[in-house]
């Protein structure tokens, strides 16, 4: 017999999940919105006349205008963070709770955004530092296999998405260990990276002597070390993706979960 609270309980992620990917589509549609207050002469004035298109561009991004542009941009931004986290910690806890054979939650978790568009700075700020907490809702690939045939496509899906997941998560912990601080060469362009390592601190073993230097600013500037800007590209990638990948799991632990309940 089919258990009411589980169809319940999926029927819920399933509107979280919608309402996850309308979140992210009203940053897209916010983005958009901020291109298109943008004058449209200046393109054109970039070709005819360089020297006015810089200063048309900065009267421009000191504009009520384009700061009421950007803050439109953030609030979305922040109301699509909420939507992802709250999806991937309420897929997470249902499908560990379904492996176990356990109930689901009495309550799903709840997106904590404001009503309507606009939100105010304090409450973006807020959402934004919150945001880190997704990183503690990463799941573990191995629950999906105890709720159907580990060799079934449904299965599957979520295995990989776990896995995409589990990248982003090594990504987070491991973005900073490519940065090192240095002393730029002075006949070197600014900015290029170009200059000497800041000394290792004795007895301290070079990666965690990297990771001092940098926070206690040594030297006078941080760069990627050479050798690893491939690593670190990938990194920043794999960071960036975990509101994309939080979504993705969200759908392939919904579509496993109604196939069995």
């Amino acid at each position: 017999m089919t258990d009411a609270r589980w169809v319940k309980a999926v029927a819920e992620l399933g509107r979280m999940r919608d309402a996850a990917e309308d979140a992210a589509a009203g940053v897209q549609a916010a983005k958009a919105q901020a291109v298109a207050r943008r004058p449209a002469h200046l393109d054109a004035l970039r070709e005819t006349d360089p020297a006015a298109y810089d200063l048309q561009l900065t009267a421009y991004a000191r504009s009520p205008q384009r700061r009421a542009a950007a803050r439109g941009v953030a609030a979305a931004v922040a109301r699509s963070t909420a939507y992802d986290r709250a999806l991937l910690k309420g897929a997470r806890t249902l499908l560990e709770r379904r492996a176990l054979g356990r109930r689901p939650p009495r309550r799903m978790p709840r997106a904590q955004v404001l009503p309507g568009q606009a939100a105010p700075d304090w409450w973006v700020h807020l959402v934004t530092r919150s945001a880190l907490g997704i990183w503690k809702e990463i799941p573990a690939p191995g629950p999906e296999s105890r709720v159907g045939a580990s060799d079934g496509g449904l299965v599957q899906d979520v295995a990989v998405q776990a896995r995409l997941l589990q990248a982003s998560l090594t990504g987070h912990r491991r973005q900073d260990s490519v940065y090192e601080a240095y002393i730029p060469d002075p006949s070197a362009e600014p900015g290029s990276g170009i200059g000497t390592a800041v000394p290792d601190i004795p007895r301290l073993g070079q990666g965690l002597s990297r990771r001092v230097n940098v926070e206690l600013a040594r030297g006078a500037g941080v760069r990627v070390q050479p050798g690893r800007d491939d690593e670190h590209r990938r990194l920043h990638a794999d960071v960036h993706a975990v509101w994309v990948r939080s979504r993705d799991y969200g759908s392939a632990v919904a579509a496993l979960l109604q196939s069995v309940v």
